[in-house]
């Protein structure tokens, strides 16, 4: 039934702009700003408090998230506050044992604020601020791709119809979508409202 949301429970700390990933069972919000390297974890079956799963390999804020079937991901993000560096190691972190993440590859360039989508095989970060790309147009428009079945590095696959970042990610079972975020950053740092898609196969 459509309906208003409710309030079912609190995160371990107060903190903005962390990655989310979802097993079948479970809810998974990992680092955030101030940059956090926590790991909170909450049922689905039951409203209640999150509690801590573990810790990311360093602390990041504005991560990128990715699920398959038995890990979670959190892909770039920026470190340090108030001296701030921005990241490409891809952090997975285990949906079945309590731990702390593994760093198991790195994204093309470090990447902070971009978003994330996940196929049945694949995790993707797409656009996102990058500190390879001189200003104005320090935004990117890249599609980014890593295997679930094997650790390693990604493989750009594709471009975003606009450069962006802080925008939402979501997946169907065949594509992956970029929704809003803002475009060329610093200046003129538009909204837009733009949704794109892109295929997984």
């Amino acid at each position: 039934a459509d309906a208003n949301a409710t309030d079912v429970g609190d995160l371990t700390a107060t903190r903005a702009g962390p990655a989310g990933q979802s097993s079948t069972t479970h809810g998974y919000t990992s680092g955030g700003q101030p940059a956090v390297n926590v790991i909170d974890k909450f049922t689905f079956s039951a409203d209640a408090n999150a509690t801590d799963l573990g810790d990311l390999t360093e602390s990041k804020a504005e991560p990128s998230g990715q699920s398959s079937q038995t890990h979670g991901y959190a892909s770039g993000g920026q470190v340090g506050d108030p001296s701030v560096t921005w990241v490409r190691t891809i952090d997975k972190f285990s949906f079945t044992t309590n731990g702390n993440a593994s760093d198991v590859g790195n994204l093309g360039s470090t990447t902070w604020a971009a978003t994330g989508q996940s196929s049945s095989t694949h995790g993707y970060s797409s656009g996102g601020f990058v500190n390879n790309i001189p200003y104005p147009a320090a935004t990117s428009n890249a599609i980014s791709k890593f295997p679930f079945a094997s650790d390693g590095n990604v493989t750009d696959v594709g471009d975003l119809t606009e450069y962006r970042y802080q925008a939402s990610g979501q997946s169907s079972t065949t594509y992956g979508y970029v929704s809003g975020g803002f475009r060329n950053a610093p200046f003129p740092n538009a909204f837009i409202n733009i949704i794109d898609k892109f295929p997984f196969s």
